[in-house]
């Protein structure tokens, strides 16, 4: 892959050097803070000595295989091998990382070009870094491996090598970084084994449930049946004398149906007793106007609609009305789904800790940043 050196540099991508030895690359630009340190507001890039490159995984996984994809549209433009590679996932951090969410398959359209664009930005300045260690033109080097190679004097130098010199170098414009020609891809597009599928199948701690705080007591959270009702009153005397409970009472549930709903907590010194107090409670509910609701209800609505002119159009080429009208055959089908609960494969949990006034959270979330605004 040929990088040339003739680009409008801006100040939109930074280079830093960090501990041992290692130099890292993010998005957006890098103020100068006092003594000439720099620093990186959104990292995706590592890069060690000795050629191992950390890439950052900003999308939550929830098993779409994000955490292997987004790193894979990095390390092809950055032009490393993939065995080279090791993944992290990016806590939510709003302000280094973007639209840390999941959900309708967004990712890759929408990570396509920014995460090609950061690998292609580290590369051109490894090259560059190269070039001038070698008194030659850009344009007369190209990298394949981690490796940036001459072609007039066959001369090379590991990315691991060129660390020192490259946090030296200006970064590109993204918006007008050189991207690699489909053809040339040589990890993207290729069948690639999920970075946790060997910790999955073995039971490793991975998932949010797996997360344990010092001293934490572990509750568990009685909802009503119908969706969105509410508690009228619940046996919480016979509840908290059962072994281990520490306390339980009646969450009140807000006035938006996306917000929080109503239910009984219970909490107790261990999950299993927690279990088996909520065995003995006894809830009375108000189901409130979603009791109404049901698949049929939905159908019938959603057949009537059907009925009526399109509420609006997503795109229109040519005439579809006057190709009915004129076809040979028109074939109609009508398809409708029951209401589902959006129900995840991994238990719904969450751990909070709440101290000095802080309170963190672990949990296993499609929106981790819309959590944070509750």
């Amino acid at each position: 892959m040929t990088t040339t050196t003739g680009m409008n540099r801006r100040d939109f991508l930074r280079v830093t050097t960090i501990a041992g030895g290692g130099i890292l690359f993010g998005l957006k630009a890098a103020p100068a803070l006092q003594g000439g340190v720099e620093w990186t507001p959104n990292a995706f890039i590592k890069i060690m000595p000795d050629g191992i490159v950390t890439i950052i995984a900003k999308n939550p996984e929830i098993g779409q295989g994000v955490k292997t994809m987004l790193p894979m549209l990095i390390a092809d433009e950055l032009d490393v091998d993939w065995k080279d590679v090791r993944i992290e996932q990016a806590p939510l951090d709003s302000t280094k990382f973007q639209n840390q969410s999941a959900g309708g398959s967004t990712a890759t359209p929408n990570n396509w070009m920014p995460m090609r664009q950061v690998g292609a930005a580290a590369r051109a300045m490894l090259v560059t870094a190269a070039a001038e260690t070698w008194g030659v033109r850009g344009s007369e080097c190209e990298t394949a491996s981690g490796v940036v190679h001459h072609r007039g004097s066959g001369r090379s130098l590991k990315y691991g090598e060129l660390l020192a010199k490259a946090a030296t170098v200006m970064a590109p414009a993204l918006d007008r970084v050189p991207l690699k020609e489909p053809k040339d891809f040589r990890i993207i597009a290729k069948p690639t084994k999920g970075v946790d599928t060997h910790a999955i199948v073995t039971g490793t701690p991975l998932y949010g449930i797996d997360v344990v705080v010092p001293g934490m007591l572990y509750a568990v959270f009685e909802k009503c049946p119908v969706f969105a009702g509410t508690v009228t009153s619940a046996n919480l005397e016979v509840v908290k004398a059962q072994p281990g409970v520490k306390q339980a009472f009646v969450v009140e549930g807000g006035s938006v149906l996306n917000g929080l709903l109503g239910g009984v907590a219970i909490l107790a010194d261990s999950w299993w007793a927690a279990k088996k107090a909520r065995e003995k409670l006894v809830v009375t509910w108000n189901e409130g106007a979603t009791a109404a609701q049901s698949s049929a209800g939905f159908a019938a609505v959603a057949a009537e609609l059907s009925k009526q002119p399109p509420q609006r159009s997503l795109k229109k080429d040519g005439d579809p009305d006057a190709g009915l009208r004129s076809a040979a055959k028109v074939v109609k089908a009508e398809y409708f789904y029951p209401f589902l609960a959006h129900a995840s494969l991994e238990p719904q949990n969450c751990t909070a800790h709440f101290k000095a006034g802080k309170m963190t959270i672990w949990a296993p979330s499609q929106a981790p940043q819309g959590g944070r605004g509750l």
